[in-house]
């Protein structure tokens, strides 16, 4: 009996001993490819469990940019011409992503919106200026921001193997700015390139991800999927495409595939979000994170007049082509997003 009693105890020692030993190389490993100390992600850890507690608000809201910079021959910018306010509830599990137009006027700045991101380079807490400025506009509590550049998106896209989008009404673009003229000026170059974009599933890859976003003269209507609206529309549902692709597929249960999103995050991305603050929400929302659901709004512009929240005043501030609010204080917008994200 003691002789049994030895080899079940041995053989729970052993088969303890190369367990501890397998997740002690599958951390090494993490640790080494993502060049982040054991001793970093514990204290992480360790500082979420902490951060989990304080946390009384139900919702975060979070600022996301589209930065479309250009250095070239024909423009130097650095504006962000998509703005989107991101609010997810951490007991429900819901998503809004309210896009607000980069024509919107900010009073405050005296700018259009989508100059507010370049604005802040010149700040001491670029996004302490950028989340203020955009609290006064949207009447949320910011907690924090993220820019994406174009390059970013070419290369994230690229990383979880593409994305399939299905759209209503396919659109044709003979007015795409075209790279090449765009990278050399030339008359015997045109300045123009068709892009087509057909009715159903469409596969948006490193080839055709950047025309699908910056696309907007393809109609003249927002219903039409033209202008700056219908482009907002496009960018939405990319981002739930993106969302739902990584959540619903077996790309997210790949440890490899999470090590070079996590290093894809934390080596290119611009943003005041740490290790902690992901972890955190992540506890908060628990199991829920499977079941995150996506609301999408647009801002309503005076293309809808019955339901206008902002509108365009048919003349030009400081020489440029604006919406602006009712009022200079924004307070039917900060009703029609409050009451879109309690919904």
């Amino acid at each position: 009996m003691k002789k049994t009693l030895t080899v079940i105890f041995l053989f729970v020692i052993s088969f303890i001993l190369i367990i501890s030993l397998i997740v002690g190389i599958f951390i090494k490993n993490i640790s080494d490819k993502t060049n982040r100390s054991l001793s970093y992600f514990f204290q992480t850890y360790s500082t979420a469990q902490k951060n989990r507690q304080n946390i009384a608000d139900d919702s975060i809201s979070i600022m996301v940019f589209g930065l479309d910079r250009r250095d070239d021959l024909l423009e130097k910018t650095e504006v962000t011409d998509t703005i989107i306010l991101a609010n997810i509830n951490l007991k429900t599990a819901k998503l809004n992503l309210i896009s607000i137009p980069r024509d919107l006027w900010s009073y405050d700045t005296n700018t259009k919106v989508n100059s507010i991101y370049p604005l802040s380079k010149d700040k001491q807490n670029k996004f302490q200026f950028i989340q203020s400025e955009f609290e006064k506009i949207t009447g949320q509590k910011i907690t924090n921001t993220i820019v994406i550049s174009t390059d970013n998106l070419i290369d994230f896209v690229q990383l979880i193997g593409g994305v399939d989008i299905y759209l209503e009404n396919g659109f044709i673009d003979d007015k795409y700015p075209n790279p090449d003229y765009v990278a050399n000026p030339s008359p015997l170059i045109p300045i123009y390139k068709t892009i087509k974009f057909p009715a159903g599933k469409n596969h948006l890859d490193i080839s055709n991800i950047t025309e699908f976003v910056r696309s907007r003269k393809n109609a003249e209507t927002s219903a039409n999927g033209g202008t700056d609206i219908g482009r907002i529309l496009r960018q939405q549902l990319l981002i739930e495409a993106i969302i739902q692709k990584i959540k619903n597929s077996d790309f997210i249960k790949s440890p490899k595939n999470l090590i070079h999103l996590y290093n894809f995050w934390r080596q290119t991305i611009e943003t005041n979000i740490n290790d902690s603050d992901i972890i955190t929400w992540g506890l908060l929302l628990d199991k829920n994170v499977k079941n995150i659901t996506i609301q999408k709004t647009t801002v309503p512009t005076a293309e809808y007049p019955e339901v206008s929240v902002i509108y365009h005043p048919y003349r030009f501030i400081n020489t440029q082509w604006v919406y602006i609010p009712e009022d200079e204080n924004y307070k039917k917008l900060h009703q029609f997003i409050a009451k879109s994200i309690g919904e």
